[in-house]
């Protein structure tokens, strides 16, 4: 089920405490002082569980995504921040601007799976770039059934990064 600007859909539809339609009018609200150009869509994020995904289409799409994701990493916490407020309870609200996160994850997913595989084959560790905890956790989900290798995060703040290394 989907909901966006242009269609509400059916007002019953709830989610954790969150009725859909809510959640669309708090979003498009949120946006609209970032960029009144910018189309929100609300859809249930099977992945999260109970989650959400909030989608965002926009000509301005940069400067909601900033460098590295980080302003769009942002906008995500307080949306959530806002969200979770309303419903009395932590909703998990995943904000993708223009399939950023979405061409990220798959991305990340291969670029994980072919370093595993190299490590499994080599039986040499490796080591991936530092990145945030979001993108770490994406690389951990990718590998968590690889098997043969193991993924740990090593390093401290802006340097942790994952490392790949065989099973013993």
């Amino acid at each position: 089920m989907s909901l966006s600007n242009t269609d509400i859909g059916n007002p019953d539809i709830t989610r954790n405490y969150m009725k859909q339609e809510d959640l669309l009018k708090i979003a498009q609200d949120f946006f609209i002082s970032f960029d009144p150009e910018a189309v929100v869509s609300v859809e249930e994020n099977p992945s999260a569980g109970a989650g959400w995904w909030v989608k965002v289409s926009s000509p301005n799409s940069g400067h909601l995504i900033g460098k590295m994701g980080e302003t769009l990493e942002a906008i995500q916490y307080i949306l959530r921040l806002m969200v979770s407020q309303k419903a009395g309870e932590f909703l998990p609200v995943t904000v993708d601007v223009d399939d950023y996160k979405s061409k990220k994850l798959s991305e990340l997913s291969e670029l994980a799976l072919a370093m595993a595989q190299n490590v499994k084959t080599s039986g040499y560790a490796q080591e991936m770039k530092p990145m945030s905890a979001y993108d770490r956790r994406l690389v951990h989900v990718a590998l968590e059934n690889f098997e043969g290798v193991k993924a740990d995060s090593i390093g401290e703040g802006e340097l942790r990064r994952i490392k790949i290394e065989p099973k013993e």
